[in-house]
């Protein structure tokens, strides 16, 4: 609704995202908080529930090295997220912060949630539900068990946290610009899903000569029946390309510790499309999710010359060690769920 009026996003100005804002306000589609307050949300999604914090967070947590990363935020192209921040003074998604479980805060979110929640919305087979904390001390409660953990890992939303980084550092500010909202959900809860990558190439490929660059590196073999290939084990890789689907696995071992994504990225990816970053090159479509192949067949029979690769998802604790490590991943490697709708709480600045 803040889009409202403009289709397709065409012609629409921060101006005008913050004109209909204000609009919402006075008449009620949204309303804003007179007292101190954070919240838990929860998700429900068939028999899957998660529930986690949502609240701000102090960006010198990110400065001292509490919140760990696996995408690097320095290069991240946030111009249009810091011109929105600026010129609208709105955050309508969070950061996703996910932490080693705590018995301590799990328990007070269920005390919490023994009352109904505040407000119930269901959206595209979804219920998504908000309690509202005004009680000061379970706030600093929870800020206490929260302060004791090392670290936290941002699991989505790298963009969002290098344009807030990027505002606060352009001038001296204080106050709102040196927080951001965040939802903080305990590792056994965060889901990640497989993440493929599609290439449209951009010279003609000879598949020849492909083959046997990539046979220096991986054993490839034809898939039986020339079904999907789908991997479940590090290390393996599916491959289509004209018509037909391949297993790659990697058969080196200097390159053992790097993630599925890097070594994607370095030995195929870079040297043989010259994709050299993946978030902005044309050639790249990446697809993730519960339906990502179901997307991925159909980007394939629209793009008759399309060479996909499929990857096995990365395991919650895979990320978490690759972010502790210090390894940075290529833009788009993981696809991590929940996906928080936009607007659902805004935070204005």
């Amino acid at each position: 609704m803040l889009d409202n009026g403009f289709h397709e996003k065409h012609g629409l100005t921060n101006a005008h995202i913050l004109a209909n804002l204000k609009k919402m306000l006075h008449t009620g589609d949204f309303y804003q908080e007179e007292r101190p307050c954070i919240f838990i949300y929860e998700i429900t999604q068939g028999k899957d529930i998660q529930t986690g914090v949502w609240a701000i967070t102090d960006l010198a947590d990110f400065d001292q090295g509490h919140i760990k990363i696996h995408e690097s935020i320095l290069d991240c192209l946030a111009s249009g997220l810091i011109n929105y921040r600026d010129e609208v003074g709105l955050e309508g998604g969070p950061l996703l912060l996910t932490y080693q479980p705590a018995r301590e805060i799990s328990q007070l979110l269920t005390q919490v949630k023994r009352a109904e929640a505040d407000s119930v919305y269901y959206a595209n087979k979804v219920f998504h539900r908000l309690w509202t904390v005004y009680d000061l001390k379970t706030i600093r409660q929870l800020s206490l068990y929260f302060s004791e953990l090392q670290h936290v890992y941002l699991a989505d939303g790298h963009h969002r946290l290098a344009a807030a980084v990027q505002y606060r550092n352009m001038e001296p500010r204080t106050g709102n610009a040196n927080y951001i909202s965040s939802f903080y959900l305990s590792c056994d809860q965060l889901k990640i899903k497989e993440f493929h990558r599609v290439v449209i190439p951009a010279e003609e490929i000879y598949i020849g000569q492909l083959f046997r660059i990539l046979k220096k590196t991986f054993s490839v073999t034809r898939s039986q029946r020339n079904e999907v290939v789908v991997p479940v084990e590090a290390r393996e890789f599916g491959l289509y390309i004209e018509g037909k689907w391949y297993r790659m696995v990697y058969k080196l071992a200097d390159k053992a510790d790097l993630p599925d994504a890097c070594l994607l990225q370095e030995i195929v990816l870079g040297p043989l499309f010259k994709i050299v970053h993946p978030e902005t090159d044309q050639q790249l479509i990446p697809v993730g999710g519960s339906e990502a192949i179901h997307e991925l067949e159909f980007i394939l029979a629209e793009h008759p010359t399309a060479i996909a690769f499929t990857l096995a998802a990365m395991r919650v604790d895979q990320l978490m060690d690759i972010a502790r490590k210090g390894i940075i991943l290529p833009p788009k490697s993981t696809w991590v769920e929940p996906k928080i709708p936009f607007g659902l709480l805004l935070r204005k600045l």
